[in-house]
């Protein structure tokens, strides 16, 4: 219905391009101030960390199609709204998963949880299995008995429950390090928190795990369930032997490739040059979650130190190749060979193809958050990146590397934060779409805080569209006509979702803001 596109994981697909290319209306010709804008918002009950999700041509109960765009909300709520018309403003339904952990919480201590306003529900991007019709989503709930964090599988046409569930999430793996009991780690809600993108593939659904407030013990964990029945399939635990190592990845999901490996980037933790403990790493796990590969960089014990992490991104997998992309809070972009990641080496990283900074280190003040986009067509491919306190920027993949000048920049828009704050945290979080490989239609997307440091406060938000093939070339701002588009409040780390010539864009408003071309 009207070229709507299945979104139905973070960043698109499970190599995590970030790209739409079946986008035909929206173009660098077609978007500008005066033929694109917001064309309607949709009132939600939270904030919104969890990328929009997008199924075209949904049957409902009552037997009507619509496309539909599924929301995630902190009040632990998901609404599916009509994607397309304007007029239908109420949920075509609205389902709550449980009471959300308010905040400030005793548990986090007494300086509070400051990364996070209001309370903690469906932190995490869903995904959709569009066989079985169903949205998976993990909520996290606080009762008289605890903390939980519990999966949902809901129906695409009526949200109601379906394959047996919920479930409550548990795990029980052998490991001696921090809170461990006679030789066993058992998985702690108290402690964890499930940011990571939820990934569907080799017919499980995995959950990522990193810490709740920072507050310890706690470790990295990776659950799998099987996607029919819900049914326990699996845990990993990236530090059994000692502690931390969380996989956050500021929202995006682990990636995978063609063989059904997952690939993940942990948080500062313990690290083990044999490999037991994988703290500020780049892992590989076969389907089951036993480790395949991984690699360390060889300044691991520093960027722990430091609170440098090298999770604060996600992985990239090149697509037709064996290369996987990512980098972390050091702005060092690391290209590593999927087939021998290089596990650890000390004093420099020679055994891997390629690494680089992509800004100078400058205290710690351009974290590359999220992960990067990627678009292939002619001149390409190229791989995007926008990190903190820095101008967007592109490079270009030739005969196995990356260039490490930027093949192009944008000088128009530089987010410099707060003096005295840390400038432009945490930079832009970036799709595209385009119309295949055509340089003429391709647009880079990207939402960014709009003047101010979002690291500890809601801030003000701005949403830019560029010329992908040259990113000099802002087409158009959520700023220039500031009555009719403007955002709202920034969505921390969410991506734009673009399908059937509409941008799906939320917010920490409790809304969900649609642009579009103008009639």
């Amino acid at each position: 219905m009207n070229g709507m596109v299945p979104v139905t994981t973070q960043h698109n697909d499970n190599r995590r391009t970030g790209a739409n290319l079946r986008e035909t209306a929206l173009s660098p010709g077609s978007v500008g101030p005066a033929t694109f804008g917001r064309l309607f918002s949709r009132a939600v009950d939270g904030h919104v960390y969890a990328q929009p999700l997008v199924v075209p041509d949904v049957q409902l109960p009552g037997g009507a199609r619509r496309d539909i765009v599924y929301v995630a909300t902190m009040h632990n709520s998901l609404y599916a709204f009509d994607a397309q018309r304007a007029e239908a403003a109420d949920p075509l339904w609205h389902t709550s998963l449980g009471p959300s952990v308010p905040l400030p919480d005793p548990e986090v201590g007494p300086s509070g949880y400051r990364d996070i306003a209001v309370e903690v529900g469906i932190v995490s991007t869903p995904v959709i299995d569009p066989v079985r019709k169903v949205l998976y989503a993990v909520a996290f709930t606080k009762d008289r008995t605890g903390y939980h964090h519990t999966l949902h599988a809901l129906g695409l046409a009526d949200g109601r429950e379906a394959l047996g569930g919920p479930v409550r999430l548990t795990a029980d793996v052998p490991g001696t390090g921090e809170g461990s009991q006679g030789g066993r780690i058992a998985f702690d809600s108290r402690r964890q928190l499930q940011r990571a993108a939820l990934t569907l593939a080799n017919g499980r659904v995995y959950t990522a795990f990193a810490s709740y407030g920072d507050r310890q013990p706690y470790h990295g964990w990776v659950l799998a369930h099987d996607a029919a029945t819900l049914a326990p399939a699996g845990a990993f635990i990236t530090t059994p032997g000692t502690g931390l190592g969380g996989i956050w990845q500021a929202g995006q999901g682990p990636a995978v490739d063609e063989a059904g490996a997952l690939y993940l980037i942990t948080g500062n933790g313990g690290f083990r040059t044999d490999g037991s403990n994988l703290g500020d790493c780049v892992v590989k796990l076969h389907p089951d979650l036993t480790v395949a590969d991984w690699f360390a960089p060889f300044n691991n014990a520093q960027l722990n130190a430091i609170d440098a992490d090298l999770g604060s991104a996600g992985p990239l997998l090149l697509p037709g190749t064996t290369r996987l992309a990512g980098g972390g809070k050091e702005s060092r972009l690391y290209l590593l060979d999927t087939a021998a990641l290089g596990h650890f080496r000390a004093g420099a990283d020679s055994q891997i193809p390629q690494s680089f900074l992509v800004c100078p280190p400058d205290a710690q003040t351009h974290h590359i958050h999220g992960g990067p986009v990627y678009w292939d067509f002619p001149g390409g491919p190229w791989i995007y990146l926008w990190p903190e306190n820095a101008f967007l920027r592109a490079y270009r993949f030739t005969g196995g590397r990356f260039t490490t000048t930027p093949v192009s920049i944008s000088t128009t828009t530089d987010p410099t934060g707060v003096p005295g704050g840390s400038p432009g945290m945490p930079g832009g979080a970036l799709s595209v779409s385009a119309h295949g490989a055509d340089p003429a239609g391709g647009l880079l997307w990207a939402s960014h805080p709009y003047r101010e440091n979002a690291n500890l406060a809601v801030v003000d938000g701005v949403l830019r569209a560029y010329a992908a093939a040259d990113l000099r070339r802002e087409v158009w701002n959520s700023e220039q006509r500031p009555e009719r588009d403007r955002v709202g409040s920034y969505a921390k780390f969410v991506p734009p979702t673009v399908s059937g010539g509409k941008v799906y864009l939320p917010t920490f408003s409790k809304t969900l803001q649609v642009y579009g071309l103008l009639r």
